[in-house]
């Protein structure tokens, strides 16, 4: 075999390996830009603004586990969205409305909930702003 084979077939590989990954290229069907990054860094800002306005309008709901029974306490009548996630499994995730008493005291009864640990998301409204707490509990 002479140099001028030996080239030409070194050549011809080497356009067929570009050609591949060209065509390669222009088959996946995402270009890797998330076209709602600007919505959801808006998005971020309102719940930053709902989590730190709990903190400072001082109205951190108190969170207590009795038994099987999950006691909330706000500082008055409120109605919102509770949402109990399971970080081991997202299968398990549950999400209530629930509305207090004139005293703003909450009462979710804990019998459906597996035991062990869950991330618990609260969301409600006051008279004029919206609140978003979250903590970690351990439903024994």
């Amino acid at each position: 075999m002479n140099w001028g084979r030996g080239l030409f077939i070194g050549m011809s590989i080497f356009m067929l390996f570009i050609i591949a990954l060209a065509v390669m290229i222009f088959r996946q069907d995402t270009d890797g830009y998330d076209h709602g990054y600007y919505e959801k860094g808006l998005e971020f800002n309102a719940e930053y603004n709902r989590e730190k306005g709990v903190f400072t309008d001082g109205v951190k709901p108190g969170i207590k586990l009795a038994g099987n029974i999950l006691q909330i306490n706000f500082k008055e009548k409120t109605e919102g969205r509770l949402l109990l996630q399971r970080p081991s499994d997202e299968k398990m995730d549950k999400s209530l409305m629930f509305h207090s008493d004139p005293t703003g005291q909450v009462r979710v009864p804990l019998k459906q909930f597996a035991h062990g640990h869950w991330q618990l998301v609260l969301a409600w409204s006051s008279t004029t702003k919206q609140y978003t707490y979250q903590q970690k509990i351990f439903v024994p």
